[in-house]
């Protein structure tokens, strides 16, 4: 008998760890007629979710964490609301012409005042002219994020395509950055300043994490057209340069702020989306602090570690969860610390079995043996793992391998890595606790991303890391 159980104990220990062991995907129930195809999500007071859908309604779940959430329609009319936030006991949307406030004055459960709360941006009826948001700043401003309208140019009825424009609480607003494609991802991190993702295309060689503040220019030239209005926050002159890397276009440009991160195309997406920081102190593991982002086209959500360097955001971007139903395009917070995943294809193709939907994402306590951080030295990177690692495993050079590249700035759409350079990777030093390591290169090449893999790498059980690939987008080397 003994002998029996001491196989089986091995067996466990030896058995290959999946994301489903520490990430729990269900899938919410709705009713058959109720298209939920989610556009926005925001976290109610209570157990309780609004949720934006393509058609234009705004619905709330109540008793999301249930078997059986109630849904119920709260607005309804609204042009295509990508965007929902819930701020000082509002919901606010962004439709295509405005940014709305909606409110329940009598309290039946329906919005009986559609507010406007700020509008004036171009709209020209180009199909391309979405509006997103809003995501709310550290100071309580509200920020909308507008798509260009795809090679239209100039036009006295389109201002502003490409810009981020920050709402101040009296409704009164300026453009703030300008140079996006496609930003249909809005959010802060804890600390309150706002991100954007964007969409691989033209002037974007693969999707990017830009922090966005005044005066900067994140690459899309059809945004250009309208630094000559007042209120404009950056102008370039003459006109963009050419058959160059992003690296070299940056040091060109004086408004050109590369992304904070680089999401590397197809092994870190296609088309990433929506931005979520992780409030839940500790509720939802072992990343408290750190952004999660959606994946529209590979239907997976990732996680990102930032860090400051020389006072400006860089950092790595990490597989989180694979296996979606559909295309993660909204992501909120549960009461209980679940992420909620609202889905839609929205007409373009998506891994996964459905068209759109609503899934809930919850950690089963466990810890997954991960990199945590990867945080950027004078002469390489230190890495924080989840578990005490296997010292064998670390000192065998073989158990790490290093890459960075870089990629061209061009109006062609996407670009593949350029500048590829293999790196020698050193241990350099550990902690006594097992849970850091100090990585050595020999080039630290600012503008570069540099992609980590350590597939050699175990925890003191055995176990290799659950995803052992890093992306550290390295804008700047710290002295």
């Amino acid at each position: 008998m003994k002998k029996l159980i001491t196989i089986t104990l091995l067996g466990v220990a030896g058995a290959t760890a999946t994301e489903n062991d520490y990430y729990k995907l269900s899938t919410l129930p709705f009713p058959k007629e109720l298209k939920l195809e989610v556009s926005g999500m925001a976290a109610l007071p209570g157990d309780r979710m609004a949720i934006a859908i393509r058609k234009g309604e705004i619905w709330i779940a109540e008793k999301l964490s249930t078997e059986k959430p109630v849904y119920k329609k709260f607005a309804s009319g609204l042009h295509e609301p990508l965007g929902l936030a819930y701020h000082e006991g509002n919901l606010y949307t962004v439709q295509r012409t405005e940014l709305t406030r909606l409110r329940d004055t009598d309290e039946d459960g329906q919005a009986d005042e559609y507010l406007t709360h700020a509008k004036g941006w171009g709209v020209t009826g180009n199909y391309h002219e979405y509006a997103y948001g809003p995501a709310v700043d550290g100071a309580g401003n509200l920020w909308v994020a507008l798509n260009c309208s795809i090679g239209k140019g100039y036009n006295s009825n389109n201002q502003w395509r490409g810009w981020s424009l920050r709402v101040k609480p009296d409704g009164s607003w300026e453009p703030m950055s300008g140079g996006f494609r496609s930003p249909s991802g809005i959010g802060t991190n804890l600390n309150g300043d706002v991100f954007a993702t964007d969409q691989q295309g033209n002037w974007f060689p693969t999707c990017p994490l830009m922090h966005l503040k005044r005066g900067t220019f994140h690459g899309h030239a059809d945004s250009l057209s309208f630094t000559g209005l007042p209120g404009a926050t950056f102008k370039v002159d003459g006109e963009l340069p050419k058959n160059l890397t992003v690296t070299q276009a940056a040091k060109l440009i004086p408004a050109y702020q590369l992304p904070a991160v680089w999401f590397p195309y197809r092994k870190m997406g296609m088309s990433t989306t929506d931005i979520l920081a992780d409030s839940t102190q500790g509720k939802f593991g072992p990343f408290a602090g750190q952004l999660f982002c959606g994946e529209f086209t590979m239907s997976f959500v990732s996680r990102v570690f930032l860090e400051k360097v020389e006072g400006e955001y860089q950092g790595a971007c990490f597989r989180f969860r694979d296996g979606l139903d559909c295309a993660a395009l909204r992501l909120q917070w549960g009461t209980d610390g679940s992420m909620y995943i609202g889905q839609s294809n929205r007409g373009w193709n998506s891994l996964g079995t459905k068209s759109y939907g609503l899934q809930r994402l919850q950690w089963t306590g466990k810890v997954p043996f991960e990199i945590k951080e990867m945080s950027a030295q004078k002469n390489g990177f230190h890495i924080t793992l989840t578990q005490p690692v296997n010292i064998d495993t670390v000192i065998n050079p073989k158990s790490f391998t290093m890459t960075s590249y870089t990629y061209p700035y061009q109006s062609k759409y996407g670009g593949e890595p350029m500048n590829v350079k293999t790196h020698a990777v050193k241990v350099a030093g550990r902690d006594k606790a097992q849970r850091s390591v100090q990585l050595t290169i020999d080039e630290m090449r600012p503008g570069y991303v540099y992609e980590l893999h350590g597939p050699g790498v175990r925890n003191t059980k055995g176990q290799s890391l659950l995803h052992s690939a890093a992306y550290y987008t390295l804008n700047r080397v710290p002295k």
